[in-house]
Formats: C-alpha cells, structure tokens, sequence
C-alpha cells in the first residue's frame, strides 16, 4: 500500500492513496469508455452502408422489401393511392401518393433509389399483359391494404436472374433467384 505523508498537518496523518486498493473500475471511468464508444460507432457505421464491398442485390432486396411494407402501411394509414414509380429505362424507382403535387413528385423522383450498375430491371409484367421493358410503371398500393400483382426481373453482370413477386393480398415480396412467369 502507498501512503503519503502531508508535511503541513501537524498530526502527520496517513493518506492511502486513490489506487493502492483499486478492484475495479468506477462509475465515471465506464461512463467515459462507453461515450467514446458510442461515438467511434456513431461515425464508423454509416460508412459500413455504403461499402465497395457491399452486395448490390442484397441491397436492392432490401429497399425493395421495405418500400412494400412502407407502401402498403402508408396507403391504410393515410386511406391514400401509395405508388411505387418503377424507371426501366434509367433503372431508378421512387415512392409517391396520389395527393402529391407535381413539384413533390419531381423532387421525389430526383431522391430515386438507383439500382447499382452490376444490376439491370430487365423486365416488369402484369398479369395477362406482355412485359414491360422500357418507360415507367407505377404499382399501386391501395387504402384497403392490397397491391397491384406485378412480377419483376432483374439480371446481373454475371447473368445470375433474380425476381421479385409482388402479390395484391401478401404483405411481403416473394424474391426467386430465377425468373419465373406468372
């Protein structure tokens, strides 16, 4: 143990000193480990988002499925059209609703999600219709809580398919690592 001598007392009394019989850590020390944590992870995980490493269709899978749950909750929420805006020709898609102003749905349609350029919408088919290759396409999600039925097909640099079902009563997206015909 380490002690110290205070030579103005005059009774020269003994002070242990704050680490001689430390166990452990204090409240503040943790409070001050789990801040700088906090922060490092505050700024290291929206990097992780946008890795070069980052697979482009899990991506795609994952903005898709979450439109579709946004869609549809919104249109019951709201009693409002929800439509998703499907750009074949510039491989974009963005979110609208049918009380948007024109101006909304431009600035919309400028914050598109863009498909990554190992991936190509091939191809979106309705039910009894021919496919649709190039233009825009709106699926509608409507206020009693169903969908349009629409098939996507999507292809990737390596010619690996991949297609995503949207089904009018379902509330997921069916994804298929092939194309398949409705």
């Amino acid at each position: 143990m380490i002690s110290l001598l205070l030579p103005d007392c005059p009774m020269k009394h003994r002070i242990r000193s704050l680490g001689a019989n430390k166990l452990g850590f204090t409240l503040i020390e943790l409070m001050v480990v789990m801040l700088l944590v906090s922060i490092i992870l505050a700024v290291a995980i929206p990097r992780f988002d946008s890795a070069p490493f980052q697979d482009p269709k899990k991506k795609l899978t994952r903005w898709m499925m979450n439109a579709v749950r946004h869609l549809r909750a919104s249109a019951i929420q709201k009693q409002k059209v929800q439509v998703l805006v499907v750009d074949l020709s510039e491989q974009r898609m963005w979110m609208i609703h049918e009380a948007m102003s024109e101006d909304e749905q431009s600035a919309a349609a400028e914050k598109a999600f863009s498909l990554d350029r190992s991936l190509r919408m091939i191809s979106a088919r309705y039910p009894d219709q021919d496919s649709i290759n190039t233009g825009t396409i709106e699926v509608r999600f409507y206020p009693a809580g169903y969908s349009d039925r629409v098939l996507f097909r999507l292809e990737d640099e390596d010619a690996e398919r991949i297609s995503f079902l949207l089904e009018p009563l379902l509330p997921k997206l069916k994804i298929f690592d092939e194309w398949i015909d409705l």
